[in-house]
């Protein structure tokens, strides 16, 4: 993360409505305030205490609420923040931006014939070791595995669970349901509905993972030559492997990580356990940016229609840093909280281009 010089602000434009931004604003306050007043967070070079980011929080509402989107906003927060751009994939700036959703599945809290593939809770022998208690140099990292005698080895992989039967027997299954890519689908979202055979809809969250590395399925169907390059989407990769049942295994299994759920009430919520917001929250990698942040994007988008995908559309918006994501690593990858339904299955579906991240931090006497 890089300091922007003054003159090179952009002009920042928000392409959504006042009480979108209002609520997740205040989602990021409520994370602020949980937190020691002197909570340091870094960007880049400087660092800021918790209660300067939850001021700079409100001042900024403050001036969205007076001035509106647009230029004149923006000259108000040059004069009034310092702003932070995130160093990309290339350190040019380019972050290739994604976006997640909330999927619905068709489930059932007994197997049967129809509803046979199981969303399992957290096992009791999962075990998750933070390496910085052992090594200062190591803080933030940490490995999961299982005990095998008085070793650590790494836990059970997806295909040894989903068909080997790694994990039958042991009374984990939350529900069953009658989709397997669309279960795959869940574990890269990590949270979802199920809908009940009685109507009931409940709602399961992320609840540990095996800690394998997370493996793209769609440059690994390319390199197998099952899709083409420039055609990867989540419909794409699911339109083939519906139609590949008995070749879906192996494809599906190149993905070594796998989640575990519990039941949630409420609404989805991000790494900082507050609700996401539709449209305003964002995943970064939390190695790297602060929890919480406020942010500004740019981009391009898909047209929020279901449908072919005919153009994407230049955007910009204010986000919050509110959650995070096994494939979202690094300074050069973003991905946007789309919501529930089919619009926005669809929209994160296709959501897939570059843009830039910038952060903003209300002016003051930052540590280094």
């Amino acid at each position: 993360m890089i300091r922007v010089p003054d003159a090179d602000w952009p002009n920042m434009t928000d392409d959504l409505d006042a009480s979108s931004l209002s609520r997740a604003l205040e989602q990021s306050r409520l994370y602020l305030r949980r937190l020691p007043p002197d909570r340091m967070f870094r960007y880049g070079r400087d660092a800021y205490p918790a209660a300067h980011l939850l001021a700079s929080l409100n001042m900024f509402e403050k001036l969205y609420v007076a001035l509106g989107p647009g230029p004149e906003l923006t000259g108000a927060l040059a004069q009034n923040f310092v702003l932070y751009r995130s160093v990309g994939r290339d350190d040019g700036g380019e972050v290739l931006q994604t976006g997640y959703y909330e999927p619905l599945l068709s489930g059932s809290l007994d197997r049967t014939d129809r509803y046979r593939w199981p969303i399992l809770r957290r096992p009791d022998d999962l075990v998750a070791v933070h390496l910085g208690d052992f090594a200062g140099d190591l803080e933030g990292r940490r490995i999961v595995g299982r005990l095998e005698g008085t070793r650590l080895v790494p836990y059970y992989s997806r295909a040894e669970i989903d068909f080997e039967n790694a994990l039958a027997g042991r009374n984990l299954e939350l529900v069953w349901v009658d989709d397997p890519v669309a279960l795959f689908f869940l574990h890269v979202q990590g949270s979802g509905r199920v809908r009940l055979q009685d109507g009931r809809i409940v709602r399961v969250g992320f609840a540990g993972s095996n800690g394998r590395p997370y493996r793209s399925l769609g440059r690994h169907m390319v390199r197998l030559g099952l899709l083409e390059r420039d055609g990867i989407s989540m419909q794409a990769i699911r339109d083939w492997l519906g139609a590949h049942p008995d070749k879906a295994a192996p494809v599906l299994g190149h993905n070594e990580r796998y989640v575990f759920f519990r039941f949630l009430e409420g609404d989805p919520v991000g790494n900082i356990n507050v609700p996401l917001t539709p449209g305003r929250s964002v995943a970064l990698d939390d190695r790297i940016f602060p929890k919480g942040a406020l942010s500004w994007i740019s981009g391009r988008r898909p047209r929020m229609m279901v449908g072919p995908v005919t153009e994407l559309d230049d955007f910009g918006r204010f986000v919050l840093v509110q959650d995070t994501g096994s494939a979202i690593r690094g300074p050069g990858r973003l991905d946007l909280f789309f919501g529930y339904g089919e619009q926005a299955e669809w929209a994160a579906g296709h959501m897939k281009a570059p843009g830039r991240v910038f952060f903003l931090v209300m002016k003051g006497s930052p540590a280094s």
